[in-house]
């Protein structure tokens, strides 16, 4: 005889909950930048790096004011920003950014001219 089988249990996924009320308070004040993480390691000794895969990362910011200031100074300094809005377990953050760029050498002149201009630069590979 065919007796049906149960089908087998699904895990599903818990939900994160909702941010407490003093996350949000504190992505509302001035925030330094938020820490990235380690970029991917380059390519091995003797290959070529991929192409378009860079980025320069100045900051992450939740206070608007502070974002707005750190774009016009990155642009005036002649380089194209770019923003990302993400969710941390601090709340909200937008990231800014500058690129892409086609080698790691011209990511590495742009972080540079920002490092000079006093502002942070971390290079990652997207």
């Amino acid at each position: 005889t065919n007796v049906p089988r149960a089908a087998p249990p699904v895990a599903v996924p818990a939900q994160r909950p909702p941010a407490p009320a003093a996350a949000a308070q504190r992505a509302a004040a001035p925030a330094a930048a938020v820490t990235e993480r380690a970029p991917k390691p380059s390519a091995p000794a003797g290959r070529p790096e991929p192409e378009g895969r860079f980025v320069v990362q100045v900051g992450a910011y939740a206070d608007q004011a502070t974002l707005r200031e750190t774009r016009q100074k990155v642009e005036k300094l002649g380089l194209k920003t770019y923003t990302q809005v993400v969710d941390s377990d601090a709340g909200h953050r937008t990231r800014v950014r500058v690129g892409p760029f086609d080698t790691r050498a011209e990511a590495q002149a742009a972080a540079a001219k920002l490092k000079a201009a006093g502002l942070p630069a971390a290079l990652l590979t997207l």
